[in-house]
């Protein structure tokens, strides 16, 4: 496969630049045009064009809505890198877990046609399903809500399901929980999920160019699309890319395909609370917090298929969804009537468009607000607190320099730029540590300790122990582990400081070689150790001497 530097994606860039700044706009608008908003499009058309130069992004396409409809289909940068061909407005895009959504208005339908009861127990809709559980059944409205106390593989293994705390009680986003809804609807409508969506969502609202399943057979309308040369090791911003590879899933967690004008659509009935879809009270309880889950923002909780996050006194839905190789965001402002979607044909390490999604929203709500900063990932807040010598057990020393606000390893008499990853964590810009980020701990506020995989350094300022004791079968489950399936790819099992960890998160022992992935009680993912296997919650990794 062909991997694209850096440098040939601004090479690109600088020399399509037409392509790049003018964008695209789908067809007539009509009226949709003229009911506010359009002011703000300048503005978020300069940002787009700045964000994925900043996030080395292959292209972009993004749908603004109102209540009236589509105001503006806008595409960016490419589709192809190596011809340069730009993103049109009629490639298709693969929104991930937004079609979740999609799954949670179709169950409120069949909830209205006296088909579904969210409440009753999954296992009456579905007796061959298996799950192993000592505590109250699991029903649709668990599911819908990640609230069923499951494990997140992303898709049902073959042993059976289990479960770590009672339904209901705590939020953990959960994939194969979808699939077993997306079996749901197939049971109860009596048709494929193909069927389902066409007949349900996408008819009714007049989205006809989208896809609701993933097949070989849409690959010509697909974007290409780009995920990392190398896929076990963490990814920098601007890493290399190469062309992904097509994948083929009916998965209702996530396998719609769509463009801007269609998402446009889309939002246009969110903003009107459903209409030509569902009940208003079907859309109270799509749009009723469930639960908290702050990982979708500040006060954020969770519906049916949706989040839900009050900012500023507004009410914003909103979804993101990642790919093997496409990363989407749609964000809805029920109280001021805009919407935005926006996806990008690439995988760039959890990276999400939130940024555009937010700011467009901003922009077309007014007064058009400044553009975010630049966020600079060699930028570092309180650099000076990471700077110092760090010495491992035995004798070797790791040396961390500040220099202002950036952050620098010390490195047979180079000094290497760290890249922040994420809090305490940073790449190294160095062929000699390209598997593991710096990972720093803490005592109270104080960075007392730095590892690197496997290998652990005290600081000055270290207090707690520095020998410990590690069962002996341990040192035979370190390793690094791979599934070829591309959703999976790779898991690299350290021990540090007595105990087995997976990047930052530590293994936590229940049984003979069964651990809990994360401190947390409640966690319900798990690693099973064989020899020469690992099964991270039902699926299985090999291991492999690389």
């Amino acid at each position: 496969m062909h991997a694209i530097s850096r440098r040939r994606f601004l090479d690109l860039t600088a020399k399509t630049a037409l392509s790049l700044g003018t964008a695209r706009v789908l067809g007539p608008l009509g009226a949709a045009a003229q009911t506010g908003g359009v002011a703000g499009i300048p503005e978020i058309n300069a940002f787009v064009q700045r964000h994925i130069r900043e996030q080395g992004a292959p292209g972009l396409t993004l749908g603004l809505a109102n209540r009236n409809g589509v105001i503006a289909v806008r595409t960016y940068g490419h589709t192809d890198v190596k011809t340069g061909r730009p993103v049109a407005p009629e490639d298709l895009f693969e929104i991930g877990s937004i079609t979740k959504s999609f799954v949670g208005l179709c169950a409120l339908q069949l909830r209205e046609e006296g088909k579904l009861n969210l409440n009753r127990p999954i296992r009456e809709y579905l007796p061959w399903l298996r799950i192993e559980s000592a505590y109250a059944p699991i029903t649709p409205h668990h599911l819908l809500t990640h609230t069923s106390g499951l494990p997140n593989p992303l898709s049902l293994p073959a042993t059976p399901l289990w479960t770590a705390h009672p339904p209901g009680e705590r939020f953990h986003y959960c994939n194969a929980g979808y699939e077993i809804l997306g079996l749901l609807l197939r049971t109860l409508d009596g048709r494929t999920l193909s069927e389902i969506f066409r007949a349900r969502i996408f008819k009714p609202l007049g989205m006809t160019a989208s896809e609701p399943v993933l097949s070989h057979e849409i690959r010509p309308r697909l974007a290409q699309s780009y995920w990392p040369v190398y896929d076990d090791r963490p990814f920098p911003r601007h890493g290399p890319l190469t062309e992904a590879p097509n994948i083929v899933m009916d998965n209702a967690a996530g396998c719609i395909a769509s463009t801007p004008r269609d998402m446009g659509l889309y939002m246009k009935m969110l903003l009107n609370r459903g209409r030509g879809l569902v009940s208003e009270e079907s859309f109270a309880l799509f749009t009723k917090p469930a639960i908290p889950s702050p990982g979708f923002g500040e006060g954020a909780g969770y519906g049916y298929g949706i989040a839900i996050q009050p900012v500023e006194g507004r009410t914003i839905l909103r979804h993101t969804g990642g790919m093997v190789s496409f990363s989407s965001a749609m964000q809805v402002d029920l109280d001021s009537g805009f919407g935005a979607f926006a996806s990008v044909n690439a995988s760039l390490a959890g990276y999400r468009p939130n940024a555009v999604a937010a700011y467009a929203l901003a922009a077309l709500r007014g007064p058009i607000p400044a553009a975010p900063a630049f966020d600079d990932p060699f930028k570092v807040a309180n650099a000076a607190d990471y700077a110092g010598t760090y010495t491992a057990p035995g004798g070797q020393n790791l040396v961390i320099a500040s220099a202002g606000d950036r952050l620098e390893l010390v490195h047979k008499g180079e000094r290497l730029p760290l890249e922040r990853a994420a809090p305490d964590h940073f790449l190294v810009s160095d062929d000699a540590f390209p598997l593991f980020p710096l990972s720093f701990g803490r005592e109270g506020n104080a960075v007392v300790e730095v590892s690197y995989g496997g290998d652990w350094y005290a600081g000055e300022r270290y207090t707690g122990p520095k020998t410990f004791e590690t069962p002996p079968e341990w040192q035979a489950w370190a390793g690094h582990y791979r599934n070829e399936d591309p959703w999976q790819g790779s898991v690299r099992i350290v021990l540090r400081k007595g105990r087995l960890w997976i990047g930052p998160t530590p293994l936590v022992p229940l049984g003979p070689g069964l651990f809990r992935i994360g401190e947390e009680e409640h966690s319900p993912d798990r690693v099973r150790f064989e020899p020469l296997r690992a099964w991270f919650s039902g699926t299985e990794f090999r291991r492999i001497e690389t």
